[in-house]
Parts: structure tokens; sequence; C-alpha cells
């Protein structure tokens, strides 16, 4: 392939990217568009036909403001003010009336959605009590009360009509749609009818049986009884379906019971002749007990799931503290049994050359103790070495450099020390830091003591980098060496690394290794602030 065309291929995908994610806005406009259609449509029809006001567009509007992002509401904004002109839909006023009532519902859905996203998070989740409180509060409660009242007003000043009357119908109209029509949108424009996967065949059951019941209930009978025919099946949808299904009932509801009134057919249409305000009201009541139960037994299956899912952690902690309980003791019978090998092959045996050379300096006769100079410099030699060994057992059980000099010299002591041990090169930077707590002292030096311990053992490393500094209220402790690494996966079977895992823990830090056949770089990071506070 030549450069110009693996120069070009990027260029091209860009293209092509960009050309998708226009015509996918192009598509989610031309949608929002017909939806804010319809519902003007709908709602013009529905309030000619029964005199009742159910405001659906600024359902839609509502919904597509809280899943849009915050740059492209005004895209949306704009694409509502011709559809209030079209001529099939258009309200017999005066335009300059139309764009007041525009205004006022174009400011009512920015400033719901705009609360609703700074008092429940974005994005807007209807799935616990306080959050749908909160949401009653702001779509149903104040921002349909101040629609209304401006809505009344102009109503009162423009058209001469009863300012208490048109408030109660303005304002119940915008609250029944976001209280009924909004959450539906919502929750499944969200998907989350993908929670209903496992109840699938349940929910088209539902589904075909609700839609049965309404027909029979809303079009073809004419008892007062049959008001109270959904009822049993919403309590259905809310206890097994959740809110999308509780929702999607009250929603289906409120669509049948339209047909059913624009049609002059079913107890609705007497029982709204008599009062307008029927519908609005049976809706509310209806719909308000029912998304209340829904989302307390979601919230109750959250909080079972949240607890099975806790205690299978406790579990797998308890049986890893077992578990570890017993490694730990399994690696302090063989430090115990590694203390007493090096005690018995080295000092021991040390300790019984020297035996044998005084015995055999007293056994001299007293004229040649004079020439015995050379085996009283080989006797001083072997007890200098019995005396580094000593040290250096004592220096692995306890270093008195770290307790009494601080992190910096114990580990440049460390670092000295094993390099001429191995016969490797152990390059120590390490800041000054003289306020770190015994704690984490000792924990990053045992951090330290161990990972050169593989270094060596496991990755047959000839140079190795330890660098230690403060970064912010962070100490950070890096170990990196150049030996031929091991497998990320075997990494909790160590005893060592879980013990070091377990010692930053206990100090509030973490353990981070990378290892490839390159080398390996363990890097330890705690916390100091809050510890020195």
């Amino acid at each position: 392939m030549s450069q110009q065309e693996s120069a070009g291929r990027p260029r091209s995908d860009g293209a092509r990217s960009k050309s998708r994610q226009l015509l996918l806005q192009l598509g989610n406009l031309a949608l929002f568009a017909a939806a804010y259609l319809a519902a003007y449509g709908g709602s013009r029809f529905f309030s000619q036909r029964t005199g009742t006001r159910l405001w659906l567009p600024d359902a839609v509007l509502l919904c597509t403001l809280l899943l849009a992002p915050r740059k492209k509401w005004w895209l949306y904004v704009l694409m509502t003010m011709p559809i209030r002109f079209v001529p099939a839909v258009r309200a017999p006023i005066g335009a300059w009336f139309l764009w007041l009532t525009w205004s006022n519902d174009i400011a009512k859905g920015l400033l719901a959605a705009h609360l609703l996203q700074y008092a429940i998070g974005n994005p807007v989740r209807l799935n616990t009590v306080r959050r749908y409180a909160t949401y009653l509060g702001i779509a149903v409660v104040l921002a349909p009360m101040l629609s209304g009242f401006f809505g009344a007003l102009l109503r009162h000043l423009a058209l001469s009509y009863a300012f208490w009357p048109a408030f109660g119908q303005w304002s119940l109209g915008d609250a029944l749609a976001n209280l009924v029509v909004t959450p539906t949108l919502l929750l499944w424009l969200s998907r989350e009818y993908r929670g209903l996967r496992p109840r699938l065949f349940e929910a088209i059951v539902w589904g075909i049986g609700f839609a049965f019941c309404l027909c029979y209930a809303v079009l073809f009978d004419e008892s007062i009884l049959a008001i109270y025919a959904p009822f049993p099946f919403l309590v259905w949808a809310a206890l097994r379906l959740g809110t999308i299904g509780a929702s999607s009932g009250l929603f289906l509801t409120t669509v049948f019971l339209i047909l059913g009134i624009s049609r002059h057919k079913g107890p609705f249409f007497y029982l709204i002749a008599h009062d307008m305000h029927f519908l609005q009201l049976f809706l509310a009541v209806l719909a308000l007990p029912i998304m209340f139960v829904a989302i307390l037994f979601e919230e109750r299956q959250q909080s079972e799931a949240r607890l099975l899912k806790t205690q299978k952690e406790l579990n797998q902690n308890y049986t890893r503290i077992r578990d570890l309980t017993g490694r730990l003791i399994r690696s302090q019978e063989e430090e115990r049994s590694r203390i007493a090998r090096e005690l018995h092959d080295g000092l021991s045996q040390q300790f019984t050359l020297l035996a044998l050379g005084l015995d055999r300096l007293e056994s001299m006769p007293a004229d040649k103790l004079a020439l015995a100079h050379d085996d009283v410099v080989e006797l001083r030699r072997q007890t200098d070495e019995v005396a580094i060994g000593v040290r250096e057992v004592a220096r692995q059980l306890h270093s008195t450099i770290l307790q009494h000099l601080g992190l910096p010299n114990g580990l440049k002591a460390l670092c000295r020390t094993f390099a001429q041990q191995h016969q490797v090169t152990v390059d120590l930077e390490a800041e000054p830091l003289d306020d770190l707590t015994d704690d984490i002292s000792l924990c990053l030096f045992r951090v330290t003591q161990e990972a050169l311990n593989n270094a060596v053992t496991h990755g047959h490393a000839k140079r190795i980098t330890v660098g230690l500094a403060r970064d912010a209220g962070l100490v950070r402790l890096r170990i990196k060496d150049t030996g031929i690494g091991f497998e990320p996966a075997a990494i909790p079977e160590g005893l060592g690394l879980v013990s070091m895992q377990e010692r930053l823990r206990l100090v509030g830090g973490h353990l981070s290794i990378r290892s490839s056949p390159e080398g390996t770089v363990v890097e330890a990071v705690v916390d100091c602030s809050t510890q020195n506070s």
C-alpha cells in the first residue's frame, strides 16, 4: 500500500463517520418533529372533542431535552416553532398569541429539564422513590403551575377568559401529560425495556390481556364498574414488570380513554360530561399509587440484588482471608525453619570452629603460644564473620537504620546490601521524606524488600531501579527491573505479592504490577496526607 493510500484512508474513515453522525442527527430531528406534530395534533383534537386539556407535545419536548445533550437543545426547540403554524393543526387564534404560548411552553420545558438534571442527575432515572418524588415536584407541580399561571394570564388579558378556570385547565393538562406520558417515553427511549427480557413471555401475556380488558371496559361496557377493570392489570404490572410496565400500562389506559371519549362511548364519556376535570383527576389518582408501588418493589429488588452481591463478596473475602491465614501460618513456619537453618548451618558451624580453635590454643604448651599468632588472627576473622552473620539475620528481621534514620536511608542500606549479596546493580532515587509514620515506612520498606527478592529470584534481573518520591499528598514507591517478567494471572498465587497487597491495604495504599518479557514494574502508592492529619 502506498503512503498516499494509507494517509487517505484515515481521512475517508473520518468523513464517513461524520456523515453517519450527521444522518443520525437528522434522523433524530425528523423523528422528534413527527412525534411532536402528532402529539400537538392529537392534543388539539382531544381538546376540541372533550373540552379537556391533555398537553402531549410538552411531554415529548421534555423527554427529548432530558435525553439529548444540552448543546443540542436549541435544535429541538427550533423544530417546535414551525409546527405550531401548520395549517392542519393550528389553533384559530392570532399569530402573536401563538408566539406567546409557544414561548411559555418552551420556557417550561427548559426550566423543568434543567432543574431535573440538576436535582436528579444526568441521565435522569426514576428508579428510586426520592428521584420520582423530585420529578413529581418539578415536572408535575412546579413547572405546570408556573406555565399555567402565565398561560391563564395570557388568556385572561388577550381573550377575556376567566383566570382561575383557565389556570386549572392549563396546569392540570400539563401536569397530567408529565405524570403519565413523559415517564413512559423516558423509560422506553432509555432502553429500560431490556430489564423485561427475563419475563418476556409474561410481559406479552400481560399486554394482550390488558389490551382486551381496556377495549371492553372503555369502548363497549357502559357500566360504571368498568372504570375499575384496568386496576388489577396495573397492579400486576407494578409488582412484576417494574416501572416500565406500570408506566406503559398507565399510558395505554390514557390512550384507550381518549379513544373512548372521542367516540362518545364508555362510562368515562358520561362522567366527563358532568365534570370536565374528571379524566385528569382519575388518571392522576390512578397513576400516583401505581408508580410508587412499582418503584418501591423495584427498589426492593435492587436492594436484594445488592445484598446478594455483598454477601457473595463477603463469602469470597472470608475464603480469601482463611486461605491467607493458612498461607501466613505456613510462611511463618517456613521463616522459622529458614532462620533455624541459618543459625544451624551458618552461625552454629562458625561457633563450633571457634570452639575447636580455642580448644587447640588451650591445649598448646605455654612456650608455643607465642608462635600461634596466625591461629589467633584466623579466630578473629571467624569471630568477625559470626558478628556479621548475626547482624545480617537481625537486619532481615528488623532494620535499625529504618527505625532511627528514616525510610530513605533504610532503603539505601537495603539496596547496597542486596546488590553486594546478589551481585546485581541496584540504583536508588529517593527524595527526603522525614514526616512518614512508622507504619508507612515499614510497609514501603517490606514492599521494597519483597520486590527486590522477586526481581532476582523469579525475574533473574541484573539491574533494578528503586524510586521513592512524593506527589502532592501521595507517596510513590516504584521498583523497576530488567528481568524476564512473569505471568500477571499468577500474581494472586504468590504469598509475597499477597502480603505486599495486604500491607499496603492496612495503611490505605494500593499496589499495581505490570510485567512483560522486558521486565517488571511494581508501584506502591500510599496517601500519607490522611495518615499525618
